[in-house]
């Protein structure tokens, strides 16, 4: 490659990534002077994520299952949860090997959720095809599991790829990190007949504009579907999803979520009402206005099943406010004056709507 056209690259790349800024300038997100700096901050973990997905491939020959860059924060993110991801081709079919570990929760799901197509308008994110939870899976006596995932049916612990398929996920859930261990995974490609090659200079011009567009269609993706939450429920209040929206976006269908968008001044408090049904496990977490969660290494900002203090009647009372007002399940705004919120329900029967009311601190 000339130096002019690895330049040429290079310039594309950077004018390609100058459109994600156009997600600062919307207006039906509200945007104050705090939010417009963590949407800078956003952007720059996105291009992060979108350069560690793009650049640093292996092929759908030869996956590798990886996280998210540290930070890396995306549609309500759950703090309890530990995702790894494997890039793939649907035309070929893969064998995942692993130790169940003590992890509460543990889903595979074939997705088809490139975040780089939404820069074309005409393109559309599918969401997922097959699923498959530690309670289907087949395990011998110390927890091992062979999984075949392929467009084929297979005998035993298959997940299902759709032709469109682009990712394996595995979706793993903590009660308590501190005493959970998670599943130590291995994926292959069965028709994996070649070495893995070297750094194609005729590709790399592509996966490193796939990286920006990654970026900006991140942004513009999640940006919308914040916008649409308005358009649900007011704010301070929640709404459920349709279980086959949520599944058409690639959420786990064991889940069921309630959305919504939180607005509350310096004196105000938003208190929440859970009455948890019988379920494996359930969460409540804020997020910021571009979907992130709030930084809960510091700030007491989610919690969960586990850790939630409970009402002698069997209800679970949550307040959210600036301030602590001394109650055991506060959450912190953490200096944010509006954002997202939601409360996850797992393998529930019935998934209750929550309870809320704004009061004076």
């Amino acid at each position: 490659m000339k130096p002019e056209e690895s330049v040429a690259i290079w310039e594309a790349f950077c004018d390609q990534l100058k459109s994600a800024g156009k997600i600062l300038q919307r207006d039906d997100l509200e945007l104050n002077d705090f939010d417009q700096v963590e949407g800078l901050r956003y952007l720059a973990r996105l291009t992060r994520a979108g350069l560690n997905t793009f650049t640093e491939l292996t092929g759908p020959k030869h996956p590798l299952f990886t996280t998210q860059p540290y930070m890396v924060k995306m549609g309500l993110d759950n703090p309890d949860n530990y995702y790894v991801g494997a890039s793939i081709k649907p035309e070929f079919d893969y064998r995942i090997r692993g130790n169940r570990g003590t992890i509460h929760y543990l889903g595979f799901a074939a997705q088809s959720q490139n975040f780089a197509k939404h820069t074309n308008e005409n393109e559309k994110i599918t969401g997922g095809a097959g699923h498959l939870h530690d309670a289907e899976l087949e395990l011998d006596a110390d927890g091992n599991f062979e999984i075949i995932a392929s467009q084929r049916e297979h005998s035993g612990n298959w997940l299902r790829l759709a032709p469109d398929s682009s990712q394996v996920l595995c979706r793993q859930t903590f009660i308590d990190r501190s005493k959970e261990q998670p599943a130590v995974l291995e994926i292959e490609c069965l028709q994996a007949n070649e070495p893995i090659k070297h750094l194609d200079p005729r590709r790399f011009g592509g996966q490193l504009m796939g990286a920006a567009m990654y970026a900006e269609g991140t942004a513009g993706w999640f940006g919308n579907w914040v916008a649409d939450m308005a358009e649900h429920a007011p704010p301070n209040t929640f709404y459920l999803p349709p279980a086959e929206n949520h599944r058409a976006v690639g959420g786990d269908p064991n889940v069921r979520i309630y959305l919504g968008r939180w607005q509350l001044a310096d004196d105000e408090a938003l208190t929440i009402t859970l009455t948890p049904p019988e379920c494996d496990y359930w969460n409540f977490q804020l997020g910021n206005i571009w979907a992130e969660s709030l930084d809960y290494r510091f700030r007491p900002v989610y919690t969960n099943s586990g850790h939630a203090k409970t009402n002698s009647d069997g209800t679970v009372t949550l307040v959210v406010s600036a301030k602590d007002p001394g109650h055991g399940n506060w959450m912190d705004t953490a200096g944010h004056s509006h954002g997202t919120m939601c409360v996850r329900w797992v393998r529930a029967n019935e998934p209750p709507q929550p309870e809320c009311s704004v009061t004076r601190v």
